[in-house]
């Protein structure tokens, strides 16, 4: 049930690292069936996955010996452009871990907290200022007063938007 997404969380925390990332999903998806009554509720076990996810990439060195074409091709099965790709590659490890989970997953503020193993105010700052950066990143790759159109990239906006407090999508 929470395979593929689970996947696709660590390869967009991992930065492309496509094995690391298999890797830790994988890891999580076998702690988590050991953990099965204990996480009934969908969405709690979710969070407690990636959770485990981020606990083990942050063990390991990501991308060690990858190139960056390597890495941005693993993204682009998402639809990850190469303006995102390099994007997101200007956050820490934690705030792609917060954006990735709040601004394109959706998942709720209590599930972050979980992720993060943080109390809500250190994982809403990681958030907004993973949002904030990755915004940042994106603005000198687009053509004056656009904004980024990928799906990637609107959901992303959406979510900065509202961390930010902006009214009916503009932004300042």
């Amino acid at each position: 049930m929470h395979g593929a997404r689970l996947h696709g969380f660590a390869l967009l925390v991992a930065a492309g690292d496509a094995g690391r990332a298999r890797q830790a999903a994988a890891e999580a998806l076998e702690a988590g069936a050991a953990q099965a009554a204990r996480l009934r509720h969908p969405e709690r076990a979710a969070a407690w996955l990636r959770r485990h996810t981020l606990l083990t990439l942050r063990r390991g060195r990501l991308g060690k010996g990858l190139s960056e074409a390597v890495r941005q091709a693993a993204l682009a099965e998402l639809g990850v452009g190469m303006g995102a790709y390099r994007a997101l590659g200007q956050l820490s490890l934690e705030q792609r871990a917060a954006v990735v989970a709040s601004a394109i997953e959706g998942l709720a503020p209590i599930d972050l907290e979980t992720i993060m193993g943080a109390p809500a105010d250190r994982s809403r700052r990681l958030a907004t200022d993973g949002l904030r950066r990755y915004l940042a990143a994106m603005a000198p790759t687009l053509p004056v007063g656009l904004a980024p159109a990928g799906p990637l990239a609107r959901r992303i906006r959406a979510a900065a938007d509202l961390a930010l407090g902006v009214q009916d999508g503009a932004s300042g």
